[in-house]
């Protein structure tokens, strides 16, 4: 579904704001849109008004009921759901629904939730059942100063302080959980090769070497982000990295031992966690983790 629906970029060559929006949506059949939430999230931060407007745009084309009209629909509830949550204005969010109530669309939801950083709560401009993506940003006042506190506060084990509800809550966000970084979309720079996302990378995974198994399976998501972010300068590739570098193997296995026994600790399928954490790398990838793994697994022993 083309957001920019043929719109041409205007003389210099850059995208215009409903291409970008474009760039980040992938149909995958009926209409329904596979969305980057994490870029798009940072879209919407960078400008509100070209948010509304573009969110407006989609609703026209969707109440004209064209030929990829839901994909519009979806497009359009997502922006004022993330406007939503991102400028606490819900301005948006009711009048894309009244719009659609009035023009008699149905439409499927997308679904998505925001973790608060202090009290662990998840947001969301409606009460679906909470197996949404979560959605965790992490400002660039944390990111310079390399404050890991609120991912610790929310994700760690505390073996000795957690009881039956604190455990039921961890696993909850078990494969949900998207990080993305503050960093300016004017920046040309993969966000794994900003060196404060890098270092604030590096406290993560020496604090919590297990965060992996919150992480959603996605390709290029999270998990990707850090193991590049914990990838020697060598190990870089165009625009990717070398999964079979000793080093990238190296952290995609401490990644897998880790993941693996907090999951057990906390008294989930373990087997089936890294299965699920680890499905987006390549299939071939894998066996080499689990060797490199079991090569590391008496030094390494079960401790989290």
């Amino acid at each position: 579904m083309p957001v920019s629906d043929g719109e041409q970029s205007k003389g210099t060559g850059e995208l215009t704001f409903r291409e970008r929006i474009d760039a980040l949506c992938v149909s995958v059949g009926d209409g329904t849109q596979r969305v980057d939430l994490g870029s798009l999230r940072e879209l919407v931060a960078s400008d509100p008004e070209q948010t509304a407007a573009t969110c407006t745009w989609c609703v026209r084309r969707a109440v004209e009921r064209g030929r990829t009209w839901h994909g519009y629909a979806q497009v359009a509830l997502t922006l004022a759901q993330l406007y939503e949550i991102l400028f606490e204005d819900d301005t948006l969010t009711v009048w894309v629904a009244d719009e659609f109530e009035r023009a008699g669309v149905t439409v499927r939801q997308p679904r998505m939730a925001v973790l608060d950083r202090e009290t662990g709560d998840l947001s969301s401009p409606d009460d679906r059942p909470d197996d949404r993506p979560v959605l965790f940003d992490i400002e660039r006042r944390l990111i310079d100063s390399g404050d890991i506190y609120p991912l610790v506060a929310l994700f760690s084990h505390h073996p000795d302080g957690q009881d039956r509800e604190q455990l039921r809550r961890l696993r909850e966000h078990r494969c949900r959980v998207m990080v993305t970084f503050d960093i300016p979309t004017t920046d040309p720079r993969e966000v794994w090769e900003v060196p404060e996302v890098r270092a604030y990378v590096a406290l993560l995974a020496e604090r919590m070497p297990y965060l992996p198994y919150y992480f959603l399976p996605r390709e290029f998501g999270t998990l990707f982000t850090w193991l590049a972010c914990l990838a020697p300068p060598e190990a870089r590739s165009g625009g990717g990295i070398q999964l079979l570098h000793p080093d990238v193997l190296l952290h995609a296995a401490l990644a897998y031992h880790y993941t693996w026994h907090f999951a057990r600790w906390l008294g989930d399928d373990a087997d089936a966690v890294v299965g699920e954490v680890f499905s987006p790398l390549p299939a071939e990838f894998i066996p080499h983790v689990r060797e490199m793994r079991r090569r590391l697994e008496e030094q390494l022993g079960d401790a989290l």
